[in-house]
């Protein structure tokens, strides 16, 4: 009866902590995919507009009639194709250029300011995120529109970014451009750092796509 109970007792704390040896690592969401002010270059500051895609949503659905329009037709194509999660995420360097993206979201390529926008998809499975990643937009910003940018780009592992992924990089005038589309394992990263050193920027992307694990 004694070892019943001793034995009785181990299986719930065995149950209680989990899987003796295991980690105890939680798995990663859109959430804490998402781009970080760590990532970032110092003087960039989040944007209240930023959280989970729905909340997103909401903010700008009076503010920005025409971005809350695009923006909701992408995410509910994204759906169809698998994701079960979004999560965006704006920074900038002034309370007023946050202001600025959210009743204006759709003219942010013609910042001249610094700027960081950032939308995570998760998908149910990998497969839903790779067909995501060839076929979904946000922004007007997708795997396939960068390809025919007309612009150089890098694609796969010369990226640092894994086999499925693509990068613009481009200076024009004042404004500097670095887009970063990618798919790791169930999430789809859109990156997009306008009139940041482009150093910096990659550190940022490769600093996002290592908490996919």
């Amino acid at each position: 009866m004694r070892g019943s109970l001793l034995t009785l007792a181990l299986l719930l704390i065995v149950v209680a902590c989990g899987p003796i040896g295991g980690s105890g690592a939680t798995a990663p969401t859109a959430a804490s995919v998402a781009v970080k002010s760590g990532d970032l270059p110092s003087g960039l500051h989040r944007c209240d507009l930023s959280g989970d895609i729905n909340s997103y949503l909401n903010k700008i659905k009076t503010k920005d009639p025409s971005t809350y329009k695009t923006t909701s037709d992408g995410w509910a194509a994204a759906q169809k194709d698998g994701a079960t999660a979004a999560e965006v995420e704006f920074y900038t360097d002034s309370t007023d250029h946050c202001k600025s993206v959210e009743t204006n979201g759709s003219q942010i390529g013609g910042a001249t300011y610094k700027l960081v926008v950032n939308f995570v998809f998760q998908f149910k499975d990998q497969a839903s995120a790779e067909k995501g990643y060839k076929s979904d937009s946000i922004f007007g910003f997708s795997a396939a529109s960068l390809k025919t940018s007309q612009v150089p780009v890098v694609e796969g592992k010369d990226t640092g970014l894994g086999p499925n992924s693509i990068v613009l990089t481009i200076a024009i005038s004042n404004q500097s451009f670095y887009v970063a589309v990618w798919q790791n394992k169930q999430f789809m990263v859109i990156l997009v750092l306008l009139n940041v050193d482009t150093t910096a920027a990659k550190k940022a992307a490769m600093a996002e796509n290592s908490r996919i694990r």
